[in-house]
């Protein structure tokens, strides 16, 4: 382990101004970057947790994005770019976009219920509307309707890894420190 001795007050604060410099540009967006990754990760998992996982697609979509805007200040953007990413996080009401009603599949059936021409609305003995195939196996129920659960992924990611956000960014800096000293403070 090296250590260097400082002499006086000036090449005390020569040290200082170098390592200021150094935390900032890259150092600093591989810092955020470091954070971000940890609530990145979270959100993943929670995602598995939450059961929201069909297609995997939310999940490989949660991405982070470093907004460095200067030297000496970066944020982070974490998100997702796919549609019904906000449904399941904030929970709402979905509704029919290219027709009446949602047809939600309860069947064997798989896709639109276009894409199946054997299919027979009916009118249940509750009131419900389903459409049926010619077996008289329900295939789709029919909703004009729904309202989703809000399913949190993301921001329970951020609050319940603040601390472990912070420490692996405190990490990357100190990386940089390392670098600088050759001390090895891992």
């Amino acid at each position: 382990m090296m250590t260097e001795v400082v002499i006086g007050k000036e090449e005390l604060f020569a040290k200082f101004q170098a390592l200021t410099e150094e935390m900032q540009g890259e150092s600093l967006i591989a810092a955020a970057q470091a954070g971000a990754t940890v609530i990145v990760d979270a959100a993943k998992e929670n995602i598995k947790g939450e059961g929201l996982i069909r297609t995997r697609n939310l999940s490989r979509s949660i991405h982070s994005e470093v907004d460095a805007s200067s030297a000496t200040s970066a944020s982070v953007n974490i998100g997702t770019n796919v549609e019904y990413a906000a449904i399941h996080e904030f929970g709402g009401t979905v509704t029919a976009k290219n027709g009446k009603y949602l047809a939600i599949p309860v069947g064997s059936y798989k896709g639109s219920p276009r894409d199946h021409d054997d299919l027979v609305p009916v009118k249940t003995k509750g009131g419900s509307l389903v459409l049926m195939d010619r077996s008289g196996t329900v295939q789709y129920v029919l909703k004009a309707s729904v309202q989703i659960p809000a399913q949190p992924y993301l921001r329970p990611a951020m609050d319940e890894n603040q601390e472990r956000t912070i420490n692996a960014m405190a990490k990357a800096f100190l990386q940089v420190i390392d670098r600088m000293t050759g001390t090895g403070t891992e």
